[in-house]
């Protein structure tokens, strides 16, 4: 859905019917390992369709406008919105951007978003996020590979299968126990488990 030079993902077989956002991966991915960028689904994907790459990268070039960013995504989202994801592909890039976030997370009480980031890494993103992760209607993993070091312990975390540290449910979609992400909802649920994901 692309309405006012910003466009939404509306969820995809393993999504379910779930608003998404998107930037362009890597550029805007500053937590990124070698490994990450090595294994990057979001990239393959963006090589084969162009056109999302296009979409993603207008809307950063939008995001890099706070307050032009925050209001055209709080004007344009449904009131009614069960739950979203932020980032399919691309990360927190910004403190500024962060903060965007957290007034749009405010902005919609009853949503439910979810996300999955590297930025924890980055030691001037951390205090924005930990912001961000503490509002009662979001949930933000700490999103790792076996080159990381660990996440930190107060965070829920997103483990590769192949990382020996790995803990926590296995995705209910990747294992096929249930269809979507929507169907399970473990993962925007306000829970203290970590999970584990499949590399795709």
């Amino acid at each position: 859905m692309h309405l006012f030079g910003i466009t939404f993902g509306e969820g995809n077989i393993k999504l379910g019917e779930v608003f998404t956002f998107s930037l362009p991966s890597v550029i805007t991915c500053p937590g990124a390992s070698i490994w990450c960028k090595k294994y990057c689904y979001s990239l393959s994907y963006e090589r084969l369709r162009p056109t999302c790459r296009s979409a993603y990268e207008q809307n950063l070039l939008l995001a890099k406008d706070p307050k032009q960013f925050e209001k055209i995504i709080i004007g344009v989202l449904p009131r009614i919105l069960p739950c979203m994801r932020i980032h399919v592909s691309g990360d927190f890039w910004s403190k500024e951007y962060i903060e965007s976030w957290i007034k749009i997370c405010l902005a919609f009480p009853q949503t439910k978003f979810w996300t999955y980031t590297r930025s924890w890494t980055v030691p001037n993103l951390v205090g924005p996020l930990e912001q961000l992760r503490l509002l009662p209607n979001i949930e933000i993993f700490a999103s790792t590979d076996p080159t990381m070091p660990n996440p930190p312990d107060e965070w829920r975390a997103a483990f590769i299968d192949s990382d020996e540290r790995s803990k926590g449910l296995r995705c209910s979609q990747q294992e096929e126990l249930l269809n979507s992400c929507l169907e399970c909802g473990y993962c925007f649920r306000k829970e203290k488990g970590d999970v584990i994901f499949k590399v795709h």
